[in-house]
């Protein structure tokens, strides 16, 4: 089969190629050798502040014959986050096109590193016959399975929050900010300057609060299909040891499950997601090799 490349239209985050990108992804996700880049992960990456908006037209969109996409190459957040390559076709035509893709726009100090999943063989077999080389393991992949959702219990101080809960965009940037551990407080910003991800579902977005306050956040991403993608999950350092990053966690979860997700997923190797309930699914590492120009 004979592939088109077109790169990603950069002129703003969620454009007219976007809704195709996240089909794509989403019925990529249940794909095990997918499974460590969900739409959840994209759609967060163009609504994050962080994001070097002016590389999208790096980001490669692969087409087969029927127009249908058949491959992503993209970044995370920051170009030297590595190369990400997404394909639903096992085709060795597409994958080197992709590689070439890759080497020609990621190549930074004089190498090029491809991030694969460990369930990829297909991919890690023609890489590894192009001279690319496994340097180190990026992270897990951790599953868990919906059907039998644990319950889940806080204490009578903290309350979780409602379906319908009219979220407060400053306390939601304050949480995220003290749960990652950053000093001070985050720059406030004015309500333009929020990016409101086209497919996100507020309702999954769970809070533990004390006193109209909110002291931890699970983020879920889902529409629809089988797998539920976990971004991000946080409490603040006062109120750790409590048991509310389990309760947040499990909650999104469950309303992820009343929408007909099956499992949950996480890109993690903390003790904390494997004494909840999660396992190993997959990994995923880096592959580098130089490049000469």
């Amino acid at each position: 089969m004979k592939y088109t490349v077109e790169r990603y239209n950069g002129q703003k985050r969620f454009n007219e190629q976007y809704p195709e990108i996240h089909d794509f992804l989403l019925s990529a996700a249940d794909s095990g050798y997918n499974e460590h880049f969900h739409w959840g992960r994209f759609e967060w990456m163009m609504c994050h502040t962080m994001l070097e908006a002016d590389q999208m037209d790096k980001i490669g969109i692969f087409r087969d014959e029927t127009k249908q996409i058949a491959g992503i190459v993209t970044y995370d957040t920051e170009v030297s986050d590595s190369t990400y390559m997404i394909h639903s076709a096992n085709d060795s035509e597409l994958l080197n096109m992709m590689i070439e893709f890759a080497l020609e726009n990621y190549a930074e100090n004089g190498e090029c590193v491809l991030k694969l999943n460990s369930k990829d063989s297909c991919l890690s077999k023609i890489v590894a016959e192009r001279g690319f080389k496994m340097i180190h393991k990026d992270d897990n992949v951790l599953e868990m399975d919906l059907s039998h959702m644990p319950e889940y219990t806080i204490p009578k101080e903290y309350a979780i929050s409602p379906k319908g809960f009219g979220i407060d965009n400053w306390k939601w940037d304050v949480v995220i900010h003290k749960g990652f551990n950053h000093p001070g407080l985050p720059e406030k910003r004015e309500k333009s300057q929020w990016i409101q991800p086209p497919n996100a579902n507020s309702d999954l977005k769970v809070f533990a609060l004390k006193d109209n306050e909110y002291c931890a956040h699970c983020g879920v991403w889902y529409t629809e299909g089988k797998t539920a993608y976990i971004e991000p999950v946080v409490t603040i350092p006062e109120c750790r040891n409590k048991g509310l990053a389990r309760a947040v966690v499990y909650e999104a979860l469950i309303r992820a499950r009343e929408l007909g997700a099956k499992r949950g997923v996480v890109l993690s190797g903390q003790e904390f997601y494997f004494k909840i309930g999660f396992h190993t699914s997959s990994e995923f590492s880096s592959w580098m090799k130089p490049v000469y120009k």
